[in-house]
């Protein structure tokens, strides 16, 4: 489910934003319309990660899925989010909202829940 950075896969940070330093910033910034040269948009890494949840959502519950951070990113779109702020790595995500949380804005908290 790993997004396919097309031309930018296995480069550096450093490489492509000294390459394409406007697109790289679209693409740090999670802008809606980004999409990797070569390679899927946000949008169509969102149908493939809408897909998958739907998969995980039909087997046993409670489920853990171990990703990188734009699938979490993908994630949190598909279930409505309008906004993403990057987390820690190795952090504990719960996408499914509190009871009482408005799920277009309260997705899990958006926070981790256990930082690396």
């Amino acid at each position: 489910m790993e997004t396919d950075a097309g031309d930018w896969t296995d480069r550096s940070f450093v490489e492509v934003r000294t390459e394409a330093p406007e697109l790289f910033d679209a693409f740090a910034a999670a802008q809606p319309g980004f999409a990797f040269p070569g390679g899927e948009s946000f949008s169509e890494q969102e149908v493939r990660v809408g897909a998958a949840l739907l998969q995980v959502e039909a087997g046993e519950l409670p489920a853990l899925v171990v990703c990188h951070g734009m699938v979490i990113r993908a994630a949190f779109m598909v279930r409505g989010a309008t906004t993403f702020e990057r987390l820690p790595n190795a952090a504990l995500v719960p996408l499914d909202p509190a009871p009482d949380a408005d799920p277009r804005t309260d997705l899990g908290g958006g926070e981790a829940t256990l930082a690396s």
